[in-house]
């Protein structure tokens, strides 16, 4: 991402979920993604790349119900 892209969403709470085993996102991605927006929570699962694994489930859920209640 270039820096005037980030600098538009850089205020806005994120959580980034990421499998470690995830082969088609690496988890460097997702990391130095963590590191440019301050206000981002980064997770790391002991998953691969699929949102139906239940440890990404139970995280994006977590993080949904944190947010609902802002």
């Amino acid at each position: 991402l270039k820096k005037e892209q980030l600098d538009k969403i850089k205020d806005i709470p994120t959580v980034i979920v990421q499998g470690r085993y995830d082969v088609v996102c690496p988890a460097t991605s997702a990391y130095e993604l963590h590191k440019l927006l301050p206000k981002s929570e980064l997770y790391l699962t002991t998953t691969g790349h699929s949102g139906f694994e239940d440890e990404i489930i139970e995280r994006l859920v977590e993080s949904t119900d944190k947010f609902a209640k802002l």
